[in-house]
């Protein structure tokens, strides 16, 4: 293992101690670096990007329409390819995830509820 110098290992906890105190000071712009790099990293997409495709469909998830709260709509994406499909709510994102993202298995749900239904 490589050890660092006193003087490197000072530079780092300085530099590190000035960013805690930066996120501090600046929590919402700490939030928003965050967020925007991790929607690079994972999706390849920017801010500006997530926010076009939000009001691209009309400002609310792309299976129900609920419109974000608190939390914002995952980028729902191909797990085999990496493509980026859309913006869903949770409940949404969950439940076709939990069908495996099958096509098939969606409509035979949808099928079931509507078979099923009470009147």
């Amino acid at each position: 293992m490589i050890e660092m110098s006193r003087a490197a290992v000072e530079r780092r906890e300085k530099r590190n101690a000035e960013s805690r105190a930066w996120r501090a000071a600046n929590p919402e712009k700490a939030k928003a670096s965050v967020r925007a790099t991790n929607l690079r990293k994972k999706f390849g997409l920017t801010p500006d990007q997530y926010e076009t495709m939000l009001q691209e469909q009309g400002g609310g998830c792309w299976i129900c329409g609920k419109e974000p709260g608190p939390r914002r709509l995952a980028v729902d994406h191909d797990h085999k390819t990496r493509q980026v499909r859309g913006l869903l709510c949770g409940n949404c994102n969950q439940g076709i995830g939990r069908l495996q993202d099958s096509p098939a298995l969606l409509r035979r749900a949808a099928e079931y509820i509507e078979r099923t239904r009470i009147q």
